[in-house]
């Protein structure tokens, strides 16, 4: 899954979930502080939609098997 943007994806394993970031530039050139502002707000909530998904990722590998038969860690 990825953000809003497509800046950031969220990359999910056995281990847990992380967000990786997909470019080392993450906005545009900026000359004003509105377009700072403006840029970086979508970068937050960028994060914010990568944390949702995040959390949802793990509440589903702390439910256990998704299948009858398949083991679960408790």
């Amino acid at each position: 899954m990825t953000g809003i943007l497509g800046k950031f994806h969220v990359e999910h394993s056995v281990h847990g979930a992380r967000v990786l970031a997909r470019s080392f530039q993450l906005t545009s050139d900026c000359t004003e502080n509105d377009q700072i502002d403006t840029a970086v707000q979508l970068l937050k909530d960028d994060l914010d939609a990568c944390a949702r998904e995040m959390k949802r990722l793990v509440a589903i590998n702390q439910r256990g098997a998704l299948f009858e038969g398949w083991p679960t860690e408790a």
